[in-house]
């Protein structure tokens, strides 16, 4: 049986689809596509730890906003079967691109595009036992080369929204979504390498650290060739 708190999830991804995305949803129950994006991807609480999830006073909001009937958001919503077959794992592979490159420009925050199963077996060897958190992006550009191509699908730990260790991170800078190899250094400035040698570093001072938002942590690739 599922939790409230996923079918909230859900439905806010039934309204996201039919007002034409979390942008023009945020617009007419006057809350930001980053707090909407939060409540559906259960992105971790930076004090807590725990996933973010609506409240049912603001689902009694947005149903008024919306003309919907009151508990509207309480009733689940009848999908077919998805559950994955024995011995597989779903993830959520979102609707956005990060740049190893230049930066990549999305027009709308993350949505959900589809469930992708994989060997659970292959999930724990390569990622370990906190799957809960993982979802799947797609790289955009050669900059990290060789570690990943463009196109390759990148599992990341929307947990670790936080400069952790060094590693490879997602994280959002003024020219747009990026992935990146992240090193901090004991002085606390933070250099940001591509691991594609054709493309130079950058190194931000301990008092330009707040010019980047960490989304999370490439925990793994899957390289995707044509043949």
């Amino acid at each position: 049986m599922k939790t409230i708190e996923e079918t909230y999830r859900e439905r806010l991804l039934m309204l996201s689809k039919q007002y034409g995305g979390q942008t023009g949803l945020s617009k007419r129950i006057d809350k930001s596509p980053a707090q909407i994006s939060q409540w559906v991807n259960g992105s971790a609480d930076s004090k807590t730890g725990k996933a973010r999830s609506m409240k049912s006073d603001t689902a009694r909001e947005i149903e008024g906003a919306l003309g919907l009937p009151r508990g509207w958001f309480d009733q689940p919503v009848k999908t077919t079967d998805t559950t994955p077959q024995e011995g597989f794992i779903q993830f959520t592979l979102l609707d956005v691109k990060a740049a190893a490159g230049n930066g990549f420009d999305n027009s709308d925050f993350p949505e959900s595009v589809q469930l992708v199963e994989v060997s659970e077996k292959w999930a724990r060897n390569n990622i370990g036992n906190n799957l809960k958190s993982i979802s799947i992006i797609t790289a955009s550009g050669d900059s990290m080369q060789p570690t990943f191509n463009n196109g390759d699908w990148l599992f990341v730990d929307q947990a670790i929204n936080f400069y952790e260790e060094d590693g490879v991170y997602v994280f959002m800078s003024s020219s747009g979504l990026k992935v990146k190899r992240l090193q901090k250094f004991v002085s606390g400035e933070l250099r940001i390498i591509s691991d594609n040698q054709k493309y130079n570093s950058e190194v931000l001072k301990d008092n330009e650290l707040n010019s980047i938002k960490i989304c999370g942590k490439v925990v793994a690739t899957l390289r995707l060739e044509r043949i």
